[in-house]
């Protein structure tokens, strides 16, 4: 009621972004859990368990990437993807993008990949992987 969304169970917006830049939108339940981010400080045990989830549940959906629309997720999910994958004894792979980073590429705008470079999971092989260049 707050955001006027008429459909905040299952938020469509996003979807609809990727798949008119042409991506391959893989249905997840779990796209609009929280990775914790007000808790990044505090309780850094409760993020990694909450990306540790949001990881392992992209992945059984069949996703080889992930698109956010936070800040802090975008953080929480690529700064510490290596740490989150030692603790749980798992291994990640998995580039994060926030969602204008994707306009951006589609656009071909300039020095895009200043920005990508600055990832700890490097997107850049992913990308030349999918046919797409970074800048």
């Amino acid at each position: 009621k707050i955001t006027g969304s008429k459909n905040y169970e299952n938020p469509m917006e996003m979807d609809r972004i990727a798949e008119t830049l042409g991506i391959n939108v893989k249905p997840w339940s779990f796209k609009t859990d929280c990775c914790g981010a007000s808790f990044s400080i505090s309780k850094p045990d409760i993020i990694h368990t909450l990306v540790e989830k949001l990881y392992d549940r992209a992945l059984e959906a069949g996703a080889d990437c992930i698109i956010v629309s936070c800040q802090m997720c975008q953080a929480n999910l690529d700064l510490y993807q290596e740490e989150i994958a030692g603790i749980f004894k798992k291994k990640y792979h998995l580039p994060i993008f926030y969602f204008t980073e994707l306009i951006g590429l589609a656009l071909q705008l300039k020095d895009i990949a200043r920005g990508l470079k600055r990832h700890r999971v490097n997107p850049i092989p992913y990308l030349k992987e999918k046919g797409l260049r970074a800048g």
